[in-house]
């Protein structure tokens, strides 16, 4: 017998622990920076160094914390998983409430990192390298009695989120020319300036990122058509924490299929369809029968059993697939045959028949 299937498969405790890797490595660029800001702090004003390094410390504990509590949950959910199945259960509600409280952190952790890595980390970053990281308070200190502004809008700035536009709103409020302006027309001045300062670093971020593409075995061109640092941070840790996937999906596939008694030759028989993106496995007994596997990036993997008699490809197929289940915690959402063979026992028998007739 031989067959071919395409499974579609959710690995959610893969998915989890490849998300917590890729935020784990992106608390080591917020402490690339802040190294950068310690090289440079003779430079700069004390009181604003440390202003940049408490923000940068406390986007690194709200990663981290969000880490943590990801993987407490995880914890809950491998413990409620045996009872996946049984809705009849008293505990399947809670195994349900802890599976989507995993799907709401993910989004959760996934949208965090993005945000406090990407461009406002960059910014930050230029802001360093072009020497503007306390000039607003400098010129703040130097314009008293001088200028003249509403303390209303040095209110409102002090507000704003973002601390590197608010350090370049005091910039702009604190020119000349720009006296007797509204808070909204030195927000939006300062607002341009930004602009131009991130489009500056936008390309040396983005090499950055391909770097790190290529570091963990993804195609670069992913980030062809990328045009922004923010796009740049998204699509580059999806492509890392899809890759990571993809290649602890293939060890566990490795482990299954050695249980079912098949030799896996990794150096021989593991190759990369770099054309179609997808790794292919082989794997084969010594009697003869053949596991072909190609892993996607996509949620899909592709199973081929081939050179059985009768229905022995099943003990080996349903097995691998109840081990990936129950052991590895990835679930079939759907398997669709793309061929099916007759097994050869019907095929040889068929053929003895026919000869038969012909020596009648």
């Amino acid at each position: 017998m031989s067959q071919q299937v395409t499974v579609d498969y959710e690995g959610l405790t893969i998915k989890i622990q490849a998300e917590c890797d890729t935020a784990i490595h992106s608390l080591c660029k917020i402490d690339k920076t802040i190294d950068k800001i310690h090289k440079t702090a003779s430079k700069l004003e004390s009181a604003k160094v440390v202003e940049y390094e408490n923000y940068l410390l406390e986007s690194k504990e709200t990663i981290k914390k969000k880490i943590e509590e990801f993987k407490a949950t995880l914890e809950q959910y491998q413990a409620l998983k045996k009872f996946a199945t049984n809705n009849h259960d008293s505990r399947y509600a809670d195994y349900l409430r802890v599976r989507e409280q995993l799907e709401r952190q993910s989004a959760d952790l996934t949208r965090t990192v993005n945000e406090l890595t990407g461009s406002k980390l960059a910014m930050i970053d230029e802001m360093i390298d072009e020497g503007l990281l306390d000039a607003g308070n400098n010129l703040l200190a130097k314009s008293q009695g001088v200028l003249q502004f509403s303390q209303q809008i040095m209110d409102k700035i002090n507000q704003i989120d973002d601390i590197s536009l608010r350090e370049l709103a005091y910039r702009e409020l604190l020119k000349e020319e720009n006296q007797g302006l509204s808070f909204d027309e030195v927000l939006s001045k300062a607002q341009e300036e930004y602009d131009v300062l991130l489009g500056k670093k936008t390309r040396a971020v983005i090499e950055e990122y391909k770097e790190d593409l290529r570091n963990s075995g993804v195609d670069e061109e992913v980030l062809e058509s990328v045009t922004t640092i923010d796009e740049a941070t998204s699509v580059a840790n999806e492509s890392i924490t899809d890759e990571k996937i993809r290649k602890e999906t293939l060890k566990i596939i490795i482990k299954a299929i050695k249980a079912r008694g098949f030799i896996v030759d990794t150096k021989k028989n593991l190759k990369i369809d770099k054309e179609r993106n997808v790794v292919k496995l082989v794997a084969l007994k010594a009697s003869g029968q053949m596991a072909e596997f190609e892993i996607q990036l996509n949620g899909k993997f592709m199973y081929h059993f081939d050179e059985y008699e009768g229905q022995a490809c099943r003990k080996d197929i349903e097995p691998f697939l109840e081990d990936l289940k129950n052991i590895y915690d990835i679930n079939i959402l759907h398997e669709e045959v793309q061929w099916e063979n007759p097994d050869k026992i019907q095929k040889m028998h068929y053929q003895h028949v026919d000869t038969s007739k012909n020596k009648k």
